[in-house]
């Protein structure tokens, strides 16, 4: 039986333009790519702004392109049909969380719509909770399951990013591979309500 779901942030809600960049990046080699990945963690860790990771991104992939814009976030940008999920999973004693890679933007992105909108019991990753770690280690997803309060049998985390997936599989946690927020939304609540 769920009790708690995960969300990973990027990749659900928004377009991981993180991973797109850095696939790219692989194109360039691996020497650029593990300097992007570096500067990546940091922003996750809170060490480098926006600003940083655009200046990186732009100049060692040589992309003009690439500004501080691509990476800014607003709550606009969150779909209201998010809200009305997890709304309609509340209705269903699903404690909801969010389990994912979180610079200060986003963390306070999260903070600032659930103070609006009273969805999550929990916005954990390794910015949320001080953590200087990946986001796929036993140590992140340990800290998130306590914050919840349920054990992996009763949790299910739900990504679109396949090496999430199969990490939180390897724990023992149920999965399920985003495809789209409609099949998402259908499928979540057949889940929980035939679960009643």
């Amino acid at each position: 039986m769920v009790r708690a779901i995960f969300f990973d942030f990027y990749s659900v809600w928004l377009p991981d333009i993180f991973s797109e960049l850095l696939t790219d990046a692989m194109q360039s080699g691996p020497q650029v790519e593990q300097d992007l990945q570096d500067v990546v963690n940091k922003y996750f860790w809170g060490q480098v702004d926006a600003t940083f990771v655009a200046d990186s991104f732009r100049f060692k992939l040589g992309r003009p392109d690439i500004d501080e814009q691509k990476f800014l976030l607003k709550e606009t940008d969150i779909s209201p049909s998010v809200t009305s999920l997890m709304r309609n999973l509340h209705s269903h004693f699903v404690k909801l969380g969010v389990l994912a890679n979180l610079g200060p933007q986003e963390y306070n992105l999260l903070n600032e719509y659930n103070a609006h909108n009273q969805l999550f019991e929990v916005i954990a990753g390794p910015y949320p909770m001080q953590l200087q770690v990946p986001l796929l280690t036993q140590e992140v997803f340990a800290k998130a399951l306590q914050a919840i309060g349920e054990p992996p049998s009763s949790t299910l985390v739900v990504s679109g990013n396949p090496y999430y997936i199969q990490f939180a599989s390897s724990i023992g946690i149920a999965t399920l591979q985003f495809g789209g927020f409609q099949v998402l939304e259908n499928t979540l609540i057949q889940m929980v309500s035939s679960e009643v």
